[in-house]
């Protein structure tokens, strides 16, 4: 083991990682893009706030948490899990494609949130897979149809929506790219994502919020 890769004497908060992109900072969530180019690796960060994690692509890599063994890890695309607050690592790339994730932080403000209305067909034909759900937030895949649109409620965050567009000014998302951008929709509102009419779209949902009639709510 090279302990001086993977010391973690000293430890950046995860907004300070230089592989770690914040794009969304609310009193209820923080979400970042993650890039972790081929066999290289983050400085030792800590995450403070429970999270999920999204893997884009399969991957394998070190997670060398603080005081611990590292630990040589295998994700497959799409796959998801909460992680509890406190974690202080290191992760190496080993692969020679980069690694690519999302990290939504669940602030502690968010356990006041209700979980808004599940996504809503109204063209075309769109697939939802439930990658993940527990009592404080859920994880859906959409895969859209060429000139397939879906209504969405907030709160979500939304991976997958075109830079520049701001789902708070107006109902309607022209256009999704592949996990290019990140969106935030509040609670009581709503957006409709619409793809081209030559193309089929990923899009990714993290829903949080408690459900209405589960207990905590």
């Amino acid at each position: 083991m090279d302990e001086k890769r993977y010391s973690c004497e000293q430890a950046v908060e995860i907004e300070q990682e230089p592989r770690h992109h914040l794009v969304i900072e609310n009193e209820f969530v923080r979400a970042f893009l993650v890039d972790i180019a081929p066999h290289d690796h983050t400085l030792c960060h800590h995450h403070p706030n429970d999270y999920l994690l999204y893997v884009v692509g399969d991957a394998d890599i070190v997670s060398a948490a603080r005081d611990q063994e590292p630990k040589t890890l295998s994700y497959r695309d799409g796959e998801c899990e909460l992680l509890e607050a406190g974690m202080v690592h290191v992760v190496e790339n080993l692969r020679d494609a980069a690694f690519r994730n999302v990290v939504v932080e669940l602030l502690p403000e968010g356990d006041r949130l209700q979980r808004g209305a599940e996504p809503i067909p109204l063209a075309g034909k769109a697939d939802i897979t439930r990658n993940f759900d527990d009592e404080r937030a859920a994880v859906l895949l959409l895969q859209m149809k060429s000139g397939s649109e879906v209504l969405i409620c907030g709160p979500v965050v939304v991976a997958g929506s075109a830079p520049g567009e701001d789902p708070q000014a107006s109902d309607r998302l022209a256009e999704v790219n592949d996990f290019n951008g990140l969106a935030w929709i509040p609670a009581s509102k709503r957006a409709r994502l619409q793809t081209p009419a030559n193309a089929n779209q990923k899009v990714l949902l993290f829903q949080v919020g408690r459900i209405a009639g589960r207990p905590g709510t």
